[in-house]
Parts: structure tokens; C-alpha cells; sequence
């Protein structure tokens, strides 16, 4: 009881120390001012929006917004879904995992889609690390895609246009999600989290046997899935 308390006092402390900060580095983002990661992003963003053939100045209605959503998730759903059902034939497959059956592909990728991230099947015995990784894009942008809304929503209310979906979303990753997760991972690397496209390590037992650890490109992914309340992925079942 002490330490649920102890858990919870500490979380709000650290919410109220770092929200004026952080909160106006994201108002910041979305209002398309002037942020420390300008120099080493906006090149980026920039070739992203010339490839998507994406209008900076451009602002969506409400419709709009809502079918770019659509149509944006619909394709990186059946990006994803095809990643599953090929993964016996693509690389990044160091045990040799067939594809998964049909529905337990299709439950996976709207499961992650949406953000909600039901998993029936044991991580490292069922995905590919391709697999994974796809289900890592996932996450940045299912997590993208809720503050995209969540933005574009007070923008709404407070009488301002909406945005475009597509900048909301890239700045979304790249300027919030992206900076965030590479310092987490970074911290789980130092923490001994695994982080290799090796496959599973074969070692000896103090008994005489042999053990088989499952690893993989884990820390990385571990730190978007902590950060957009993410489950699921390795050694989950």
C-alpha cells in the first residue's frame, strides 16, 4: 500500500516538474514555431512532405482531416498485414518463422493499428524481427495519430483552423515521439537491454544443459512502447 502511494506521488511529482517545460515545447510543435530540433529535422520533414506530396500551407476541414486519417491508417494496416503474411520469405528471420495464420495477422494489425495492442501468441516464437519491427512503426504511429487528433480537437475549440493531418502527424514523430524514445533506448541499452538483429544466444547451464535466449532489436522498441502505452511485442504471451 505504501509504495502503490510512494509510485503515485512520485509520477505526479514528476508530471508537475516537467509539464510548463514540455507542455510549451509541444505547443511550440503544433503551432509550427520555432523549436532546438529546427536544424537537424526540418531537412527531413521537408523530404517528407516533397515525397508525400504534402502543402505546408494547406489546412483541412473537418472531413478532410478525419478521411486523411482513414486513409492513412487503412494503408499502413495493409503495409503491416503484408509484412505478416510474407515473413517466411522476407529477411530478418534468423529462426526461420513461417507466417502466422490469417487471422492472428489480421488481429495483430488492427490490434496495433488502433493502438490497443491485444497480442495472442508469444513474441519471439510467432514474428520475424522484421515482424516486430513493423509492429514498433506501429506504435509511433498509432501514438502519432492520438495527438494528431488531440491537437487538431483544441485547435477546434479554441476557433483556429484545423491543421493538416499528415504535418500533425509527421511533427507528431519526429519532433515529440522520435527525440523521447531515442533517449529511453538509450538508457535500456546501458541497462543491458538487448538490442541486436543476432539470432537467440545458445548457452550452457551450471547443470550441463544448453539454454536458448531469445533476443532481438528490443531495447529500441521497448522505449515507443512504453512511451505510447504500448503492449505486447518481445517476450510477451
Amino acid at each position: 500500500m505504501l509504495q502503490g502511494l510512494i509510485q503515485i506521488a512520485l509520477t505526479l511529482i514528476i508530471l508537475v516538474a516537467i509539464a510548463p517545460v514540455f507542455g510549451k515545447y509541444i505547443a511550440r510543435v503544433y503551432m509550427g514555431e520555432k523549436t532546438f530540433l529546427d536544424s537537424p529535422l526540418k531537412p527531413v520533414e521537408q523530404l517528407i512532405y516533397s515525397a508525400g506530396n504534402i502543402r505546408f500551407s494547406d489546412s483541412m476541414t473537418g472531413w478532410q482531416y478525419a478521411r486523411s486519417l482513414f486513409y492513412s491508417n487503412i494503408a499502413m494496416g495493409l503495409f503491416v498485414f503484408l509484412i505478416f503474411m510474407l515473413q517466411g520469405l522476407l529477411p530478418l528471420n534468423p529462426t526461420g518463422l513461417s507466417a502466422p495464420t490469417w487471422d492472428t495477422a489480421l488481429h495483430t494489425t488492427i490490434s496495433f493499428l488502433t493502438n490497443t495492442d491485444q497480442q495472442h501468441y508469444s513474441g519471439e516464437t510467432t514474428f520475424s524481427y522484421l515482424s516486430q519491427l513493423t509492429l514498433g512503426f506501429l506504435m509511433f504511429t498509432s501514438a502519432a495519430t492520438g495527438l494528431a487528433v488531440g491537437i487538431a480537437f483544441i485547435r477546434g475549440l479554441t476557433g483556429r483552423p484545423l491543421g493538416n493531418f499528415y504535418i500533425d502527424l509527421v511533427r507528431s514523430i519526429t519532433r515529440i515521439l522520435l527525440p523521447i524514445s531515442f533517449l529511453i533506448a538509450l538508457l535500456l541499452l546501458i541497462s543491458g537491454v538487448p538490442e541486436t538483429l543476432a539470432g537467440p544466444a545458445v548457452t550452457k547451464t551450471l547443470e550441463g544443459g544448453t539454454q536458448i535466449i531469445a533476443r532481438g532489436p528490443v531495447a529500441h522498441f521497448e522505449s515507443i512502447k512504453q512511451l505510447g502505452e504500448n503492449g505486447g511485442g518481445f517476450f510477451c504471451h
